[in-house]
């Protein structure tokens, strides 16, 4: 199926959280790949897939700071804007916005990020998600935008 226009406009929106979690994984010397608008087979059609290779060695601490580097990234983003005062007025709400969109994890991320054994093993960053992980993600990307804004607009 191929992606509409919309579709790959809103791939080319969130491409810094994959950028995210890129850093940590190239600093760290694991070979990446980054696809858009990946074949996926399952309930949802992600914009993005990060992936590394991993192995028996692959540190579980350095799996779980993949995983969750566009919240780490995004909201020191914010809080750096914040100590700068870089951002006031009307222009905090779209860049709150913005990192709190890209600091986001998905599912697919906290999966990762609470069963990094399970990607160790799988070689890849693929985790089991099921309807917790999914709550418990859709609820941490609320309280990601709550933080953002809590920084940049209090």
């Amino acid at each position: 199926m191929s992606a509409g226009p919309l579709r790959r406009l809103a791939a080319a929106v969130v491409f810094p959280h994959e950028l995210a979690h890129a850093l940590p994984a190239v600093a760290a010397g694991l070979s990446i790949t980054v696809t858009p608008l990946p074949e996926w087979d399952g309930p949802v059609s992600p914009l993005w897939q990060f992936d590394a290779e991993l192995d028996g060695e692959s540190p579980l601490w350095l799996i779980r700071l993949v995983a969750v580097a566009p919240l780490v990234v995004f909201l020191g983003v914010a809080a750096g804007l914040r100590a700068v005062d870089a951002v006031s007025g009307t222009a905090a709400l779209p860049v709150a916005g913005t990192c709190a969109l890209w600091g986001s994890l998905s599912a697919g991320d906290l999966g990762v990020a609470l069963s990094p054994d399970e990607a160790r093993e799988a070689g890849q960053f693929l985790a089991t998600v099921d309807r917790r992980v999914q709550l418990a993600a859709d609820l941490l990307a609320v309280v990601t935008t709550v933080a953002v804004a809590a920084l940049l607009l209090a």
